[in-house]
């Protein structure tokens, strides 16, 4: 498969290459005990082991990469914490030997080849901020290596729930996107491509969500510009016009692409760092205090990204994002904001509708000849679990793991200094599809549920339910949904499918999945799938408060129609 994915990046490598655009990539990828339950691996920044953890594995990249060396360098200092972090650096060169990093300082050209990945503490987790990359292909061979060195240190990139669910570390996976230098960054080359970028996102709620981790939406540590203050939303359409403007008569510079969008692109607290696109290091002359170049390093950070599986699928998605603003630096993108309203967090909470989205981009990448090879395609898919599919005759029900948007316990404000926000985790939301022949409508809970046509054949409904109740949370009385009961019908036959948050034999579990073989016998436990003759025995139908999404929560308090 590695021989496979680099002839793919290569090729992917070459389309960009041949365009004359410029685009360095960096990832974040971050690292957990997932055998752990210790502060430090919970939601800690440093403490218990993490510190030998993180040796180990700058360590092993050292051992991994072709002259290499380890050592300790100044770490972050966060607010309220007494010390700074720690921090290690893993520093490798393949450019021409530099008199001085006595004499002049060395000029952008001759570090050109001079790469620093650092390892350092985050709540819960490693993260390891890889050395910025020319390529796809060279971003694959070393988060390769990386991956191979956590594993070495005996970190995950992912953890697993007592129910047996996957999730990511517990840390981002944001994506970096630049140049070699701050000078040679598309967006300060091309002054147009930001703007364009911001309208592509927008248009394109998968680059969002198909990505994201389990908490998206406005208190993410990603929100888009459309989940936050409806006053803010409306600026942006003014501010991307004035730039464009003088983007396309060559007077845009760079500070003033930042002083225009920065104020747009935040967070519900107006937070810069917390944005779905973070421009903070793209031209800021305030942000120096880890040097002067710090803030102007025409950097744009995509925030709306979680921690991958594999290194293939975080490679995969530095080709697409390349591709994106290649194409955008090469053909002009003017298109209107979408405001979306309801459907932001309705449709495109579904997978299928994700789906359908990222399609059209890749089209889109296609008929501008930036198209992406097969295997990288199958990488992109893999960021979202596939579901469990049901068959009766020539019908397949697929139900899938949807996007749920968690919101916010309490104000922003008193939150936002901290390193974890409070959120409402206690709903869940599922996808129940069709793709061609099946049924019209499906049993949900006793009730019948239609389904809505996305396009292109598939028919799709959301549901959503409480699985716990939390504390702190909102509805601290309301009770909890479990089994979620689904049934259908098709050619004579019914199909009784019971989902269970937690175990159908009641109680607690004795202890975390021991490992993935553990984690998969939990998850097909909760499972329970019987089929028999007739139809459901359902009555009435549930209220249809929003097209795409039938929430459970309600049912206590709607009468039966």
């Amino acid at each position: 498969m590695d021989d496979e994915l680099d002839a793919a990046l290569a090729a992917h490598d070459e389309l960009v290459s041949r365009r004359g655009v410029e685009v360095w990539v960096g990832a974040e990828p971050t690292f957990t005990r997932v055998d752990s339950h210790e502060p430090a691996w919970l939601g800690d920044a440093e403490g218990g082991d993490k510190l030998e953890r993180a040796q180990r594995l700058a360590d092993a990249l050292t051992a991994l990469t072709p002259g290499a060396r380890t050592g300790r360098v100044l770490g972050r200092h966060f607010e309220g914490e007494a010390e700074p972090r720690f921090a290690l650096g893993v520093r490798w060169s393949d450019a021409r030997a530099v008199d001085v990093v006595g004499g002049k300082p060395p000029t952008f050209e001759e570090l050109a080849g001079d790469h620093w990945a650092t390892v350092t503490p985050d709540p819960g987790v490693v993260e390891v901020n890889l050395a910025p990359c020319g390529t796809a292909g060279a971003l694959y061979t070393q988060s390769r290596r990386v991956w191979q060195a956590a594993e070495a240190a005996g970190l995950s990139p992912l953890r697993f729930r007592f129910n047996g669910e996957v999730a990511d570390s517990g840390g981002g996976g944001q994506l970096s996107i630049g140049g070699s230098r701050p000078t040679a960054s598309p967006f300060v080359r091309y002054p147009h491509v930001l703007p364009a970028l911001v309208r592509y996102v927008n248009n394109h709620p998968s680059l969002s969500y198909w990505f994201a981790s389990e908490c998206t939406g406005s208190a993410s540590q990603g929100p888009r510009p459309d989940e936050g203050t409806r006053e803010r939303w409306d600026e942006l359409g003014v501010a991307l016009a004035w730039v464009e403007s003088r983007a396309d008569q060559g007077e845009l510079a760079p500070e003033q692409l930042w002083a225009a969008l920065a104020p747009l692109l935040v967070d519900g607290a107006g937070n810069t760092h917390r944005a779905e696109l973070n421009i903070e290091k793209l031209w800021n002359p305030y942000l120096g205090q880890h040097g002067p170049r710090h803030g102007t390093m025409g950097l744009v950070e995509m925030r709306s990204v979680r921690m991958p599986e594999r290194p293939g699928m975080l490679a995969a998605l530095a080709a697409l994002m390349r591709s994106v603003i290649a194409r955008l630096a090469v053909s002009s993108y003017r298109e209107p904001l979408v405001d979306w309203h309801d459907d932001l967090h309705d449709r495109f909470a579904l997978p299928a509708a994700l789906s359908r989205d990222l399609r059209f981009v890749l089209g889109d990448l296609d008929e501008h000849g930036l198209g992406l090879p097969a295997q990288l395609r199958r990488e992109l898919e893999a960021w979202r679990a596939p579901g469990v599919t049901c068959r009766l005759g020539d019908a397949v029900l697929t139900i899938r793991p949807a996007l749920e948007f968690w919101p916010l316990v309490g104000d922003v404000a008193s939150q936002e200094r901290a390193t974890s926000r409070i959120v409402d985790a206690s709903t869940a939301r599922v996808e129940l599809s069709l793709d061609g022949a099946g049924p019209e409508r499906i049993a949900v809970a006793g009730r019948w549920a239609h389904l809505r046509a996305l396009g292109d054949g598939v028919r799709a409904i959301g549901i959503r339910r409480r699985v716990f109740q939390p504390s702190p949370g909102f509805h601290p009385d309301l009770p909890v949904l479990d089994p979620l009961v689904i049934e259908w019908a098709w050619g004579g036959r019914t199909q009784r499918i019971e989902l269970w948050a937690w175990s159908p034999d009641g109680g607690a579990y004795p202890a975390a999945p021991a490992d993935a073989m553990d984690a998969l016998a939990r998850r097909n436990d909760r499972i329970r799938i019987t089929t028999s003759s007739g139809d459901p025995a359902a009555f009435g139908h549930w209220p249809e408060a929003r097209p795409f999404t039938i929430d459970l929560r309600r049912a206590p308090f709607v009468a039966t129609t």
